[in-house]
């Protein structure tokens, strides 16, 4: 029997991504990952005992997504993302029910909270 043959090497195989369902593609924050005092890595997804929210900003959203728009950024619980890995750089996707808040920069019915 013969080994089967390689498959043509590809050196830049970019595909386009499309966001789904009520989903909203996230760009984590830079200081999402934290260090423990031991040097210990605890990436942004990582379980949170005191469940702190964090900020990121919206890259994509689903065709069912009716109050995050592209450029917004979101409050989320890091336990309720789901990390994904696109062209090795890490993004979260997380559900539109598990946002908890929005800020955008041209929004007429926000609450008069700035960032």
């Amino acid at each position: 029997m013969s080994e089967p043959e390689p498959l043509p090497d590809h050196p830049e195989r970019r595909r386009h991504v499309v966001v789904l369902g009520d989903r909203v593609l996230v760009a984590p924050p830079e200081d999402a990952e934290r260090r423990t005092k031991a040097g210990i890595l605890i990436p942004a997804t990582a379980q949170s005992v005191d469940r702190k929210g964090l900020w990121g900003e919206t890259l994509g959203v689903g065709p069912h997504v009716r109050q995050v728009h592209t450029g917004d950024d979101v409050l989320y619980l890091p336990d309720d993302a789901i990390e994904v890995d696109i062209q090795g750089e890490a993004f979260l996707i997380v559900r539109e029910r598990d946002v908890h808040a929005v800020a955008s920069r041209d929004r007429e019915d926000a609450t008069g909270l700035y960032l």
